[in-house]
């Protein structure tokens, strides 16, 4: 599985904490119903934002400065 340094798409901070794992979001369109599959929820730890990942996502890593 490919690995991708972690970036947060609105500030560029590199540090986030799992919000949640293994979540499903359901939802409602016209007249049907949807659930995702589970997902994991990061929040970055600078601007809150929150990130949503599938299983299928490439594993995340912090890119250290050296």
């Amino acid at each position: 599985m490919e690995q991708k340094a972690l970036e947060c798409p609105v500030c560029k901070s590199n540090k986030a904490e799992i919000a949640g794992d293994n979540v499903k979001l359901s939802g409602r369109f016209e007249d049907k119903e949807f659930l995702t599959t589970d997902l994991t929820v990061l929040r970055c730890v600078q601007c809150g934002f929150y990130m949503f990942f599938d299983k299928n996502a490439s594993s995340f890593t912090t890119k250290e400065e050296s």
